[in-house]
């Protein structure tokens, strides 16, 4: 809808702004040339009343002076102006006053005061006409005293202004309009690289994510949204790619339990057995239906860390105490490979006790697993700045550099040959880095000569 349109509200407030500009403009130029027309008129008559008392100053007699009326309107120039030139006893020497208005009183001014523009008079007639007064002192050629008033009807001033101001809202109306016409117009127009950036995310879709959003030839003020466009498409293939693989590892790693399930009962099926036998196939069978519980299990953890849905049950721990239950539980596993557990972590942790001791134990799980026998699983504590690094370390095959960043993804196992029963589906690993992730803490692995160590990281400043 238009009225959601942006270009339309900017055009509309370009307009509104264009016609508050030109509306103040027009005021301030109304009032300067009211201000002028006011300062002409009154020093018209400013004039004009100097210029009657040295007429009259010079002329021979009074008498010549009326003999002469139409001198003086030829002098005043339109039936706007007025002037009277009385004697002392009320008495016109010179009258002119077209419409016969009838003057109100008026102080004159004495014969040596120069008038200024505050003894101007503005006064409104019986007939709603405007005028403007001055009234002054004056001698005539044989010293006679005269008053003289000279006039001027307004009307003049005010249709001007009144035509002004028709003109002004004209003028205001149609900028306004064409401040909206042009704005609109150039609005479109610079929008447009919006509509081609809409129309490039409009054409991405679920197969063509490896797509991004062009840089090039898109103005300043859109390349910022278009890079974190592009960092979105970035993020989402990425995801979209592992939850691919995920899907695919998924399916793998079900596939294989299912089909020995279905090949042990098909057998069983097939040839008739004894109850030993049968109780064989079926103890066989409880390994493979507990391996699938244990991964359902571990997705089903891994979904809920990833949506924050766990909670943290932080409490202060004591890590000697964690390190030997752990030790404890591992222990006989450890003697059946001739291993041996160490515990040295010392120390208190802000953290929660169940996800702790089980990222340690799929780290301790997997340290008993793969180590040489006859060597040292050990636990240990090491603090950096900021940070507190409880460590597992065992002696062991060395695990090649490339496959080190990939540890911690889902089903990723670095031999798959080697899977035992017990494992953990190869979720183990990445079980670790969610608990991790949870308490906004990291995980990460080293391994060479010396051995593997696998490092979780809590942060001590909370």
């Amino acid at each position: 809808m238009r009225s959601k349109s942006i270009a339309w509200r900017l055009a509309l407030a370009f307009a509104m702004v264009c016609a508050l500009v030109l509306s103040a403009i027009g005021v301030f130029l109304y009032r300067s040339l009211a201000s002028e027309l006011a300062f002409r008129d009154d020093m018209a008559l400013l004039g004009r009343l100097e210029q009657v008392r040295a007429l009259l100053a010079d002329s021979d007699s009074l008498d010549a002076l009326q003999a002469r009326p139409r001198l003086y309107q030829n002098m005043l120039g339109n039936r706007d102006s007025l002037l009277l030139v009385r004697r002392a006893d009320g008495s016109s020497v010179i009258a002119i006053n077209p419409r016969q208005r009838e003057l109100p009183a008026l102080n004159a001014l004495p014969r040596e005061q120069m008038p200024q523009r505050r003894d101007v008079l503005t006064w409104q007639a019986s007939d709603g006409a405007e005028l403007a007064l001055l009234s002054g002192q004056a001698q005539g050629p044989n010293g006679e005293r005269l008053t003289v008033i000279a006039g001027k009807v307004l009307s003049e001033r005010e249709q001007m202004l009144g035509s002004y101001r028709l003109r002004l809202y004209l003028s205001v109306g149609l900028g306004a309009l064409l401040a909206f016409a042009l704005g609109l117009l150039l609005l479109r127009r610079g929008l447009q690289p919006l509509r081609q950036l809409s129309e490039a995310v409009r054409s991405i879709d679920l197969r063509s994510l490896d797509r991004r959003l062009p840089v090039e030839g898109t103005p300043t003020e859109l390349r910022e949204p278009v890079h974190a466009l592009n960092a979105m498409l970035a993020r989402l293939d990425d995801s979209v790619q592992r939850l691919s693989q995920f899907s695919a590892d998924l399916a793998h790693e079900i596939r294989t339990p299912l089909h020995t399930l279905l090949a042990s009962n098909g057998q069983a099926l097939n040839h008739p057995r004894s109850t030993a036998e049968y109780q064989e196939v079926l103890a066989s069978n409880m390994e493979e239906f507990e391996r699938l519980k244990r991964m359902a299990e571990n997705l089903m953890f891994l979904a809920r860390a990833e949506q924050a849905e766990r909670a943290l049950n932080l409490q202060t721990l004591s890590l000697q105490n964690v390190g030997d239950e752990l030790c404890d539980y591992f222990e006989p596993l450890a003697d059946d490979r001739g291993l041996q557990l160490q515990n040295h972590m010392h120390g208190e942790l802000l953290a929660d006790q169940q996800l702790l001791q089980r990222a340690l134990g799929n780290l301790l799980a997997n340290a008993v697993r793969h180590a040489d026998p006859g060597t040292l699983i050990s636990l240990q504590r090491r603090d950096a700045p900021g940070m507190c690094w409880l460590q597992v370390h065992n002696h062991g095959p060395i695990i090649p550099p490339e496959h080190l960043g990939k540890l911690f993804d889902r089903f990723y196992r670095v031999d798959p040959s080697r899977a035992e029963p017990g494992d953990s589906g190869g979720l183990g690993l990445a079980i670790v880095q969610s608990i991790m992730q949870l308490h906004g803490g990291e995980v990460r692995v080293r391994s060479d000569a010396a051995g593997t160590l696998f490092e979780l990281g809590f942060g001590t400043r909370r």
